[in-house]
């Protein structure tokens, strides 16, 4: 067993937890700052995976921003102090992140950062022949695009910086010192030896649950959700945890902009009527209306690429240099285009769910409800409540995700150590150390047959489909929570012979965990708002707008609710008429 003392202990090494841990340490220099991550820092997470576009607000107005995301997006559900404080902070994000990438955003040739708006559309080509786009005023926000390989330096500027990083150990669960936070423990996903960190301040940068279902967003496997769970800490927004793009079967590769050229088998545009107005990203309803297509026997759907108005967008920005220029995106994003093009068979789309379920109840510092426990980026999105009623990130605005990691992490970090510097450091107990290792290792040691892989896809049966994720019915929500009991009392029949499927097991009661509060917390909100579609509620109710909370009390999942202070918010719903 290996033993570490630290102030902060920082568990994600992807860009949220490098926020974190490089603010808390420049900001603090003589703090101890120890970074742990389960796979290689720097490489881990879903960062370096995505289309690396970021949000920034530019020639825009921050509080443009908040209004325009509290209604077209949000749908009032947000806690529009923690939007406001997230907008004001998103262009000193950007700066910061080049800064600590090495210059890795693109920029004009004055050095000016080069920006885009999402849904701009070609006007022709400038005298170097890259292409020229219109700056709608639709959203008042900007994209700029960040190499993907930028985490490596940031990772290196976080060394330089004097802190210490641990890789290849996964954190499993947490240590309290009666009810304060007193460390972690973990083990090395090698050799299955456990490590056991002291720290006065635990800050978690875990990512969100995303069930391994869609391969881009397969890091995130919900781990720390659970370890916050277990440690009592309070959930918010649970059933926002489901979100879901486009993709083929013949590649598992998400496709943007498909609701625009939806089709049925019957030849029918079904998704273009839902896309009209103010419309970021992918939207919800064209989603439940796949759902009711199919269901009504005119299925399978179908995605006209060529009636796609973001393809020419989407080849600038994403695989071609023709307006930024990411030599190793353009190659990555070229490769991974290519492949998926020629891999594709036909045009037939399905809903592919990613998840997203984010939902560890954080306040404007990023502190959790217990005592020296903090959080940042996707494992508190959703339950920081900034994005409101959509599954973060994306949600529907593209580049949230790099926005949000960063801002989150910079906000977590700070407050973690300034509570670190005034904590004493807490007790570790043998025993709760020794309950967790007969918790993890079961496996091992017990009588199972099952392999992981196998017992996966049982999950996915229950929280993969549209009717139960998506467009919900109390019904279906009820027949999905009796699987997850079902599943919850077979894990035991699971095996792991090694470190990796010791790891696949603790994931499984992550995935498990994670759905059960997501359907619980289905089951509470009786109204469709936003990406929240239910089919026995389908109207808004803006009477009296809620959040609703989950919280581990005794083993037991205790809901409660908190009124959303619609009225000392800036902005607020239509008044309701007869």
């Amino acid at each position: 067993m290996l033993n570490y003392i630290t102030d902060l202990l920082v568990v994600g090494g992807s860009l949220a937890g490098l926020a974190a841990a490089i603010t808390a340490k420049e900001e603090n220099p003589d703090l101890e700052v120890l970074l742990v991550e389960k796979y290689t820092t720097g490489y881990a997470g879903k960062a370096n995976r995505g289309a690396g576009i970021m949000d920034m607000i530019g020639n825009s107005a921050p509080e443009d921003y908040v209004k325009y995301h509290t209604h077209y997006i949000g749908e009032y559900l947000n806690d529009q102090d923690a939007l406001r404080q997230y907008a004001n902070k998103l262009d000193e994000g950007v700066a910061l992140l080049d800064k600590w990438s090495g210059g890795k955003i693109d920029k004009n040739e004055d050095g000016t950062f080069k920006t885009l708006k999402w849904l701009a559309q070609i006007t022709g080509e400038d005298e170097n022949g890259k292409r020229t786009f219109d700056e709608p005023d639709h959203f008042p926000w900007t994209l700029v695009c960040v190499e993907l390989d930028y985490l490596i330096n940031v990772r290196r500027y976080a060394q330089k910086a004097g802190i210490k990083i641990v890789d290849r150990v996964g954190v499993v669960d947490l240590l309290k010192d009666q009810d304060r936070i007193s460390g972690a423990v973990g083990y090395n996903i090698d050799t299955e030896e456990q490590v056991v960190f002291s720290a006065k301040a635990v800050l978690l940068a875990t990512g969100s649950q995303n069930y391994r279902v869609m391969p881009m967003w397969s890091p995130g496997r919900g781990e720390g959700l659970a370890a916050a769970w277990r440690a009592g800490a309070q959930f918010r927004n649970c059933e926002f945890g489901s979100f879901y793009n486009w993709t083929s079967l013949d590649n598992f590769e998400s496709s943007m902009g498909v609701e625009f050229a939806l089709y049925n088998d019957k030849g029918v545009n079904v998704g273009a009527p839902l896309c009209q107005g103010e419309h970021p990203d992918v939207d919800a309803r064209s989603l439940a209306e796949c759902y009711k297509q199919v269901m009504a026997g005119n299925g399978p759907m179908h995605y006209h690429q060529d009636e796609n108005p973001l393809m020419p967008y989407l080849t600038s920005c994403l695989a071609s240099n023709s307006y930024f220029n990411r030599p190793y995106a353009d190659d990555f994003w070229g490769r991974l285009f290519f492949n998926a093009y020629t891999q594709q068979l036909s045009d037939v789309v399905i809903p592919g769910l990613i998840g997203e379920f984010s939902g560890l109840k954080v306040d404007l510092d990023f502190a959790t409800t217990v005592p020296g426990l903090y959080a940042a980026g996707d494992i508190c999105y959703g339950g920081s409540a900034t994005a409101g009623a959509v599954p973060p990130p994306p949600g529907r605005v593209r580049g949230s995700g790099l926005a949000f990691a960063q801002y989150s992490g910079r906000i977590a970090g700070a407050k973690a150590a300034e509570y670190a510097k005034n904590a004493a450091q807490g007790q570790i107990s043998n025993n709760d150390v020794r309950e967790i290792d007969q918790r993890f290792m079961a496996p091992k040691n017990g009588n199972g047959t099952v392999k992981v892989m196998d017992f996966i896809p049982e999950i996915h049966k229950v929280i993969q489909p549209l009717g139960n994720s998506l467009y919900r019915k109390e019904d279906r929500i009820l027949r999905a929570i009796d699987r997850i009991e079902e599943l919850k009392k077979a894990v035991v029949n699971v095996k792991a012979d090694d470190a990796h499927n010791l790891f696949g097991v603790n994931e499984i009661h992550s995935m498990l965990i994670c759905a059960e509060l997501f359907f619980r917390s289905s089951l509470l909100r009786k109204e469709t708002r936003g990406w929240f579609q239910r089919e026995d509620y389908p109207e808004r109710d803006d009477s009296v707008i809620k959040w609703y909370t989950m919280q581990n009390i005794d083993g037991k999942m205790v809901s409660g609710e908190e009124i959303v202070p619609i009225d000392r918010y800036v902005y607020k719903p239509a008044p309701i008429t007869d």
